[in-house]
């Protein structure tokens, strides 16, 4: 879908790294010249290319790994609080049932991972795959979420937490301004 404005695929991107080419399965000149320069394995396909060479990044690693942890990082909460989700099933089993179906999905997903690794991938292609879909994972959840001061807070709360950044600001560069020898 944002191959029209970013290009390749990632995944399209390291397979061509690693050696990957389009290939004509003609064993003609015309068609293979005409297959060197695309790199894209739909485009690939679509002009009755073969996908050949280079390393092949577990598409569905990648994209079950990455989802899984999204859920698993949304439910986070009960494993810290188990007694709210007994409540829950009691007060609100609309919303109780609603997480069971997620953990169902979840746990759908880590089946598929594994017949995705039994039939489909190598070891290596599931290594790849595992550790770009952590990764993903890593860089939004590790990095990026907790550096938005306002995602997660309630908003009856946002502005007393700015304040509190504000006055921890004043204090460090008080902090700065002060000399460092107390004897000068």
């Amino acid at each position: 879908m944002t191959q029209w404005l970013l290009g390749p695929s990632f995944i399209d991107r390291v397979y061509v790294l690693t050696g990957g080419k389009c290939a004509s399965l003609l064993q003609d000149a015309e068609s293979s010249a005409k297959l060197a320069n695309v790199f894209q394995q739909q485009t690939c396909r679509q002009l009755g290319g073969n996908w050949a060479g280079g390393h092949d990044v577990s598409g569905h690693c990648v994209m079950l790994i990455h989802a899984s942890l999204f859920f698993w990082e949304e439910l986070s909460w009960m494993f810290y609080n188990a007694s709210a989700l007994v409540q829950m099933k009691s007060r609100d089993r609309a919303q109780y049932f609603s997480i069971v179906a997620v953990g169902a999905i979840a746990a759908i997903w880590w089946f598929m991972l594994f017949m995705t690794g039994v039939y489909f991938h190598g070891h290596f292609e599931i290594l790849s795959g595992s550790i770009f879909g952590v990764l993903g994972w890593a860089v939004l959840y590790l990095g990026v979420f907790p550096n938005i001061p306002a995602i997660g807070v309630p908003a009856k709360y946002v502005s007393y937490l700015s304040l509190e950044n504000e006055k921890k600001a004043e204090e460090k560069k008080e902090a700065m301004a002060r000399p460092s020898n107390p004897n000068l």
